[in-house]
């Protein structure tokens, strides 16, 4: 068999799912079309499926106690309406790629496709999927997911174990004075005293504390209090995000976060509300099963085309899979000429249809890889 040859064949159908998903845009936790389309196509390929979580689809291909799982996120964006503009039409139309491919070379072992609403939004759709069970009956053992990404050529793939995501907070901390005259501070509690103190001493102490190989962002976005010169706020509010590689390191920070801005609001009288919202957790790679997964890739593309993974700061709730069972999740390349230059989320964002060709190349290949071990 020569799985090129049945990848290509196939070409046509994959490309025809993804221009149908594309045409079928809708934002998170709203993918009932979506859902509606992914589970009529699994139907025409003869895969049992089901609806999880609301939106969520999850397809299996055989029987059996355990499983590979692929994973693909299926939400679009407030991007040109509502659009694909984060790749998720290509995600989606590699993972039904990838089960048309093996249902039609005859596979004989156990494989779950779980389609996951919801990735765009802050709460996400892969921990309530797995709350649903979808990591069993029957077992995940391992999963895989990818993202497409821009600046990559097509054929080339960007790969690396350990963290390769950030873990993503938001904080929004009030700190609560007394307001008055401007005239007469003596009289209030100005509150924005001890939000420039708050930022100011926990920047220090982070740079002080953490070692400055385990990387972190905390960044300030916004600060905000009153509207006029001569009137002193009650109140002053301050937001943010942390992101950090690490979970230890994680809690470290938010500790810090919430402890600062108590003694920063003591220090002037006031009082320190903090909204700590927990994210997504960060994206770490099982190092064992993306070795075998690069060696698979290397063999296949050619060492030239499977680069290294620079981490970055954006997250990606594929994590909650991450952190269940050991997985793997790659940058597949779409630029080819013109195509695959813009930033994901931008309103000009496209990727090249033969990286499609390419996604399921590399999935089908590496699963049934792993049936012969």
């Amino acid at each position: 068999m020569d799985l090129h040859e049945v990848v290509r064949g196939k070409f046509e159908d994959i490309k025809a799912y993804r221009q149908v998903l594309h045409d079928n845009a809708e934002l998170s936790f709203e993918e009932y079309n979506t859902n509606k389309i992914i589970r009529g196509f699994l139907g025409d390929m003869g895969i049992r499926n089901e609806t999880v979580f609301n939106t969520g689809v999850v397809g299996v291909l055989n029987n059996d106690d355990t499983c590979i799982a692929l994973r693909a996120d299926m939400d679009a964006l407030p991007v040109n309406g509502v659009s694909h503009a984060c790749g998720h039409d290509f995600h989606m139309a590699v993972v039904l790629g990838t089960a048309l491919v093996l249902k039609e070379i005859g596979f004989s072992k156990n494989v779950k496709f779980i389609f996951q609403p919801g990735e765009e939004d802050k709460s996400g759709g892969a921990l309530p999927m797995i709350m649903e069970g979808v990591l069993e009956n029957p077992k995940v053992t391992c999963a895989l997911g990818l993202h497409v990404w821009p600046g990559v050529d097509v054929g080339k793939i960007e790969i690396a174990g350990g963290p390769t995501m950030a873990s993503v907070d938001s904080f929004i901390i009030r700190f609560v004075g007394k307001g008055g005259h401007a005239a007469m501070p003596y009289l209030c509690k100005n509150p924005i005293y001890p939000s420039i103190d708050f930022i100011q001493s926990v920047n220090n102490k982070l740079l002080i504390e953490n070692n400055p190989l385990d990387q972190f962002v905390v960044t300030f976005t916004s600060i905000n209090a009153g509207e006029a010169s001569n009137v002193i706020s009650d109140e002053a509010v301050v937001r943010g995000t942390v992101r950090t590689f690490n979970n230890d390191l994680r809690k470290k920070i938010k500790s810090d976060m919430i402890g600062g801005s108590e003694i920063s609001a003591m220090k002037y009288g006031c009082r320190a509300q903090v909204t700590y919202g927990d994210g997504y957790p960060p994206l770490v790679n099982d190092e064992e099963l993306t070795e075998k997964f690069e060696e698979s890739a290397v063999k296949l593309l050619g060492k030239e085309n499977v680069l290294p993974l620079t981490k970055s700061f954006t997250a990606e709730d594929f994590a909650y899979f991450a952190e269940k069972v050991p997985s793997v999740h790659f940058r597949l390349g779409v630029r080819e000429g013109s195509e695959g230059n813009a930033a994901l989320h931008s309103r000009a964002f496209n990727a090249s249809e033969e990286a499609l060709f390419y996604g399921v190349l590399i999935l089908t290949n590496f699963i049934i890889g792993m049936e012969d071990k």
